[in-house]
């Protein structure tokens, strides 16, 4: 018991000796395994997001307005596969009551959500656009809006651990 009272208020991680949590606020890092420094992290990406805006403007300008792709279909059976990996896994978490279904679900409806903008941005004018459009509008943006609610219902109240 002395030797369990005697760690107290020392640094969780072995081998590091006198790090103390910041004074003013608690450390709620302190007992996350390897997020040393997750404000770093943030700005990283912060920093990369804005960093792709004048590429994006880059793109806007000089790519071509059509263009041939010999792997076409390629692009979308793979796309659309993705999609159906992502929701398999997705059932599969539910089926198990894993709070990991969060991730897939995320996923899933980032996958839907490009899938839909895709479809309709490259559909033909005329029945082709129609159809891409209805696709959208009533199957993968409801679709993509349910695997977001369920992410956000499971990350408020997780599956209790069994």
């Amino acid at each position: 018991m002395l030797a369990a009272t005697d760690s107290l208020g020392r640094d969780p991680v072995p081998g590091r000796i006198g790090s103390r949590p910041r004074r003013g606020r608690p450390d709620a890092r302190a007992d996350r395994p390897g997020r040393r420094r997750p404000g770093a992290l943030g700005v990283a990406f912060l920093l990369a997001g804005l960093a792709m805006i004048p590429w994006v403007c880059y793109l806007s300008v000089t790519l071509p307005a059509s263009v041939r792709d010999a792997h076409w279909s390629l692009a979308w059976v793979g796309l659309d596969s993705c999609e159906a990996l992502a929701l398999f896994a997705t059932g599969r978490f539910l089926l198990r009551r894993d709070s990991r279904c969060v991730l897939t679900a995320v996923g899933t409806a980032v996958l839907l959500l490009v899938d839909a903008w895709f479809d309709v941005t490259a559909a033909a004018p005329g029945p082709d656009l129609a159809t891409a459009i209805g696709m959208a509008v009533f199957v993968e943006i409801p679709i993509a809006l349910v695997c977001a609610v369920l992410a956000s219902r499971v990350l408020r109240t997780p599956f209790p651990r069994g």
